[in-house]
This record gives structure tokens, sequence and C-alpha cells, in this order.
């Protein structure tokens, strides 16, 4: 072959291969327009903690009183609502269980006013009971238990 048919055949498929090139050049920026951007992980936070920034604080750190109650779960409330509540009531994951309102036989009897503001959300059922005192209300009052999960959803706090 001589040195101006080399020389052809080379620009020729120079010429063949410049629209394969293009073609890809032009795939790379249609996959990188295409291409979704890096999937973001949603950033849980938990009612417990979106109570803690609305004031809300560990009543085992107010009074002595167990970190988490079975039955009840850790109990948050707001030191200035003491010692009626609202308490917020979370399992062990920070999930909210229930809102409760410790109110005291006295001020039942002196027919006292409440405002129950300040309930943290959705209601499935509620409870009404005695308790006799503990750490934090001392005197017989009772508790009323509204609960933000169904019955099956208060196994989250028993133990």
């Amino acid at each position: 072959m001589t040195m101006m048919a080399r020389a052809c055949s080379i620009g020729f498929l120079a010429i063949l291969a410049m629209p394969l090139a293009a073609n890809a050049q032009t795939a790379r920026k249609t996959e990188t327009l295409t291409r979704s951007p890096p999937k973001r992980v949603a950033v849980h936070i938990s009612d417990r903690r979106k109570s803690e920034r609305i004031g809300y604080k560990k009543v085992s750190s107010l009074v002595n009183f167990p970190p988490f109650f079975p039955g009840i779960g850790a109990l948050y409330v707001q030191p200035n609502t003491l010692p009626n509540g609202p308490y917020r009531a979370f399992d062990r994951r920070g999930r909210l269980s229930s809102t409760i309102y410790m109110i005291p036989i006295e001020d039942l009897e002196n027919r006292t006013k409440f405002d129950v503001a300040g309930l943290a959300g959705k209601g499935d059922h509620a409870t009404f009971y005695f308790n006799s005192g503990h750490p934090g209300l001392d005197k017989p009052h009772y508790h009323i238990h509204i609960w933000h999960v169904s019955k099956k959803g208060e196994e989250r706090v028993a133990k």
C-alpha cells in the first residue's frame, strides 16, 4: 500500500469514527443530565427529641422517679406545669405512647377547673385511675391517661 493510500484509509476511518465519538459524548452528557441526584436519607427526629426541643424534661431528672416506668414508659414534663402535667410518655425508642395528667383528689373536691391544653396528639383511648402518691406528687390523685397508641400498642411500654 502506498503512502497516499494509507493516508486516505486513515482519513476515511477517522471520518467514520467522528460520529461515533460525537454520539458517545452526547450519551455522556445525556447520562449526566438524566442521572438522578444521590438520594438523601430522611432523618427522623423522635417524638421525645421534639418534646425536649419545646422544653420537656425527663421526670427522673426532676424528681426521684425511674427513667423508664413499666406500663407508662419514660415520662417527660415541662417543669412549670408540675404537678398536673401534661406529661408525655415515650416507649424505649422515643415514640410517643401517651399523654398523662395527674389531678390531686383535693383539687377535684374543691372543683378546681383544669385546662388540659397540651395534648400531644390524637388519642386512641383513655384510662382514668387512682394513685395513692409517688415521688413528684405525694398526694393521692387520679391519672388521666390518654393513649396515642392502640391497646395492643400499649405493649411497647409494658416492660
